[in-house]
């Protein structure tokens, strides 16, 4: 009984200490979670910012290593245009152009769209021009003497009002397949895809104005569909930057988020000796002289969308312009030299 009567619990001294030591752990505990919510944070940041710059540098790199591919036609003036050129859907830009302009640039763009779309002040565009396998790779042509038709393998996956370049080593058709036939049935069957003249209007093709060829097409010629594609970045609906695309002159479609800038060189080669000579922007550059380009060298500003306490960074972009972020968001350079396969021996 003696021994209970002592017992008068803790001192108001003890227990201030305890709540001190337990609060001096507790704060620990915070600190190590709020580091660790930081690095996930960074981490998540850098995951994104190497996915969106590694992504739309691969994109670029095969787009442009592609452009300015016309088939084995020899050159622009062997292509022959049976498109009705009055007809409004007809794009003079790169149809009126085609074997010509496969690379094109501008620099530091100011106050330019790109159909509705307003690319981002100081960032580059490009545009690429070319054409690829209207088959997909898996049909070909074959031997043909009417001169309203051609003749392809059944799995030639061409589709009606699609326009297309019929291009062999000696000259080149532009025409839209007005009507396709056949393919539905055996392996051995052939589709007849017919580009007769006449007034599609309300489907909206582009109209042929004319339908007789330069010359019999057999299986050594390609059924390929022309195309231009104009890259440059812009906001995001989400009010980020992104890499956009405009193919054909429809509107712009959002490729790539986080992509911040875009700048680009073009190496061109000025003495005719299969390399490149000099790298200049797209400034001052006339059509001529873009269509030295051999390669191109683009860089790339990838960010991530929110503040994650990242150092001050300061780029130095192709043209020897310096930019400093200060907003803690993460960034990183991506740089890469690619050459235009269509062009040159190299």
């Amino acid at each position: 009984m003696t021994s209970l009567s002592r017992q008068r619990g803790l001192s108001l001294i003890e227990l201030m200490i305890a709540i001190l030591l337990s609060s001096m752990l507790l704060l620990g505990v915070l600190q190590i979670f709020d580091s660790n919510r930081d690095t996930i944070r960074m981490q998540t940041a850098f995951a994104r910012v190497q996915e969106s710059g590694r992504f739309a540098t691969d994109l670029l790199t095969r787009e442009i290593r592609m452009a300015d591919y016309w088939g084995c036609a020899p050159d622009p003036g062997s292509i022959k245009n049976h498109l009705d050129t009055s007809d409004t859907d007809y794009d003079a830009s790169y149809l009126g152009n085609l074997g010509n302009n496969g690379v094109l640039g501008t620099d530091n763009a100011s106050g330019e769209t790109v159909g509705t779309k307003a690319v981002a002040e100081g960032s580059d565009i490009l545009y690429l021009r070319g054409s690829e396998n209207a088959c997909g790779g898996t049909g070909r042509m074959v031997p043909s003497t009417n001169a309203a038709s051609l003749m392809a393998t059944q799995n030639c996956g061409v589709e009606e009002g699609q326009t297309v370049l019929l291009a062999n080593c000696q000259s080149g058709e532009l025409m839209t397949i007005t009507q396709v036939q056949g393919g539905n049935g055996g392996n051995s069957d052939k589709r007849t895809l017919v580009h007769n003249t006449g007034n599609n209007s309300a489907d909206g093709w582009i109209n042929n104005d004319t339908k007789e060829l330069q010359r019999e097409y057999g299986a050594d010629a390609r059924l390929l569909v022309p195309y231009q594609r104009i890259y440059f970045v812009a906001d995001s609906a989400a009010g980020d930057s992104s890499l956009f695309v405009s193919e054909n002159g429809g509107d712009a479609q959002e490729l790539i988020p986080g992509i911040e800038d875009m700048q680009l060189l073009y190496g061109r080669d000025t003495d005719d000796d299969e390399t490149v000579d000099t790298w200049t922007s797209a400034a001052g550059l006339t059509e001529a002289d873009m269509a030295l380009a051999q390669a191109i060298k683009v860089q790339l500003v990838a960010a991530n969308e929110a503040n994650v306490n990242a150092d001050d960074m300061t780029v130095t972009d192709l043209d020897d312009d310096d930019t400093t972020y200060t907003d803690g968001r993460l960034r990183k350079v991506y740089l890469s030299t690619v050459k235009v396969r269509n062009r040159g021996n190299m």
